[in-house]
């Protein structure tokens, strides 16, 4: 047998380089396949958490927009690679990424029934956060498990590994170097495409184009929808960076000055029959219940007791109704920014989900009713028995300008119920009352509790018992029941505290919105309005009156205290208050008009639309645009009572 005679330089050149292209076309490929099963593994456990099946639910839609959202994931998983240059490394974090990714929004479906939004990552840096909100043993389980998952495909990749073809450093330094020279260059490729899909709302944006050309369909008021229909990547880049608003077309100073003039005169006509200085020594008090709801409402539920007969009663002797939460499970801090700023989370665009986090921020000075308060002699406080990083809510309250913001560090009462690490609505009251009794001024306090947020497994010895449609014991709702009984007992105490101190207070509580221990099978017994329902009352410990109202928007509880108060308004709570005596409360897709029904916007009367269209451009001029009206809507005692306005 003959010797193989060695090759000549140019044949072996030329040898390595195709081998350099074949290891090329190789990762390519692999990484390709790779981003494919981590976007299948996203879709699917998007429509599971709907309920739904992946072939039913995409079967109709195309097939194109689940391979662009893998190209999507694709320039992730590329740019990995490209930087940490090993394929077992890249595959590891994938599959970490993925699993992270994939269960996060599927636990948010569950306990919120809403997807997983860009806004939320922020959460994703604070264990401590994470621990408090799902428990530590979900978290340590998931860790475990997502740990084996990468052991394995770690093994597997290495097991592969022997036959792929290498490109020896020493041996062949030119292949190498243009081997690395491609990955910085495919890193700088993929940093740049990232950036550009951020951009994918705005106008002209090439992959939104794509999306809308493949089939894909977006519903404004119907998040889980739109990652359902369009997938798990298309959803979510549906709600990256938006502008808040969008700008009326006929927005302008003159028409915000003829605005402000339409709505002093109305503000002139209610204050003939109203005090001046009605608040002048008046405690003015928010109070956000957390999760507190009423569950003999919902059909299907049986409660053994009563647990809220002390709030009910209240509510019988003053004004009350059922308030609409924007969100089932969640939304806390949207409803909180409803009341503060009395703007409708329905009239932003929906993909700014988060208004503490993606607006309120943005801003030196944000119009809200701190501002209107402390222009009126008040001190404003907010207090939260919890941490302050929670939506940002430090920043977000030095922006609307609160002069003190307790948290769970600085609270002077820190009692707790049962086995959780929430202070207990009890000791938030001593909190409020303590703040009251120590303060010089009159106080405009906004109050969020924390007792009765989940997780409730374990949570106290002593469960209520709640069965569902079939007659089963219904564990979390147990737990969580016996956390409303604490509450309405918590809020007798207050109640009384009030009426017997010499400072006058007026108050308004309301739940923020159903606990997720509500089952999903609720919904459609029910329907999405009464799942969506919570109790809220108006008092005051010097006046009386009761008042039975229609559903009603947080938006609208401010200019309800002024009222109870007897006390003069300004022209932006003028117009809240026309606003509410025909649709008393609107979200995304859903308004309330006065006789309580449910109708759309087509069916509204025409002072209605003329309202909401008067409404919807005074929020976009004191939220995104120029406050041209702010001084005169919202501070009539005179522009030296307004905060600076922003650039």
């Amino acid at each position: 047998m003959q010797p193989v005679p060695p090759m000549s330089g140019d044949t072996a050149t030329s040898s390595v380089w195709k081998r350099a292209t074949l290891i090329v076309g190789l990762r390519l490929g692999y990484t390709f396949l790779l981003a494919v099963g981590a976007n299948l593994a996203l879709d699917v456990l998007q429509v599971r958490a709907d309920g739904g099946n992946l072939w039913n639910d995409r079967a109709d839609h195309s097939v194109a927009l689940f391979l662009l959202g893998s190209v999507a994931v694709w320039l992730v998983i590329l740019l990995v690679q490209s930087v940490v240059g090993s394929l077992a490394v890249t595959t590891v974090l994938a599959v970490v990424i993925t699993a992270v990714t994939g269960l996060a929004n599927f636990e948010k479906i569950r306990l919120r029934r809403e997807p997983l939004y860009p806004g939320d990552l922020e959460f994703a840096g604070d264990p401590g956060f994470l621990e408090d909100m799902v428990g530590a043993r979900i978290i340590v389980l998931f860790v475990v498990g997502v740990a084996l998952v990468a052991v394995v495909c770690f093994i597997g990749y290495r097991l592969g590994r022997r036959r792929m073809p290498r490109i020896d450093r020493s041996a062949h330094p030119r292949a190498w170097r243009g081997m690395v020279a491609l990955r910085v260059l495919t890193a700088l490729a993929c940093v740049v495409s990232l950036a550009y899909l951020t951009d994918f709302n705005e106008p002209g944006n090439g992959a939104r184009r794509s999306y809308d050309a493949l089939g894909a369909f977006w519903k404004p008021w119907n998040q889980r929808s739109n990652y359902v229909r369009n997938g798990f990547v298309g959803g979510f880049l549906y709600n990256m960076h938006v502008e808040a608003m969008k700008r009326p077309a006929d927005y302008s100073a003159a028409e915000m000055d003829r605005i402000a003039a339409k709505y002093s005169a109305v503000a002139a006509r209610v204050n003939k029959g109203r005090d001046a200085h009605a608040l002048d020594d008046v405690n003015v008090v928010a109070v956000l219940g957390e999760s507190f709801s009423d569950p003999t409402r919902i059909d299907g539920l049986t409660v053994e007791h009563d647990p809220i007969p002390f709030t009910r009663g209240l509510m019988k002797r003053t004004t009350s109704g059922q308030m609409l939460a924007e969100l089932f499970g969640g939304g806390t801090a949207n409803m909180e920014f409803e009341l503060l700023t009395g703007m409708s989370m329905g009239e932003l665009a929906p993909q700014a989900s988060i208004a503490y986090q993606m607006l309120v921020p943005n801003y030196a000075h944000f119009p809200s009713a701190v501002g209107y308060f402390k222009a009126h002699g008040h001190e404003a406080v907010a207090i939260h028995p919890f941490q302050t990083k929670m939506y940002r809510r430090r920043e977000v309250y030095d922006t609307f300008g609160f002069d003190r913001f307790v948290y769970d560090q600085t609270m002077t009462f820190h009692n707790r119920i049962g086995h959780h690490n929430y202070i207990s609505d009890r000791a938030a009251y001593d909190e409020l009352l303590w703040q009251i009794e120590s303060a010089d001024k009159p106080l405009f306090v906004n109050l969020i509790t924390m007792q009765n947020h989940l997780p409730y497994s374990g949570k106290y010895d002593d469960p209520a018992t709640v069965t569902g449609p079939g007659g089963a014991r219904l564990g979390q709702m147990g737990q969580y029941v016996r956390g409303l009984t604490y509450s309405d007992q918590a809020m007798k105490y207050l109640i009384e505290q009030l009426q017997a101190s010499k400072e006058k207070t007026v108050l308004v509580f309301y739940g923020d919105h159903l606990s997720s221990a509500y089952p999903q099978s609720l919904f459609r017994r029910n329907g999405e309005r009464v799942m969506h329902e919570t109790p809220f009352f108006v008092w005051s410990n010097f006046s009386s009156g009761d008042q039975q109202l229609p559903t009603t928007s947080p938006s609208h509880f401010v200019p309800l205290l002024l009222q109870r108060a007897g006390a003069t308004i300004p022209p932006y709570y003028a117009l809240l208050d026309e606003l509410q005596a025909e649709i008393p409360a609107l979200d995304s897709g859903m308004f309330i008009d006065a006789e309580d029904r449910t109708v759309r916007r087509s069916d509204l009367s025409a002072k209605a639309k003329q309202l909401l269209h008067d409404y919807r451009l005074v929020q976009y001029d004191l939220s995104v645009g120029k406050r041209y009206s702010q001084d005169a809507m919202f501070y009539p005692r005179g522009a030296a009572a307004a905060p600076a306005a922003d650039d």
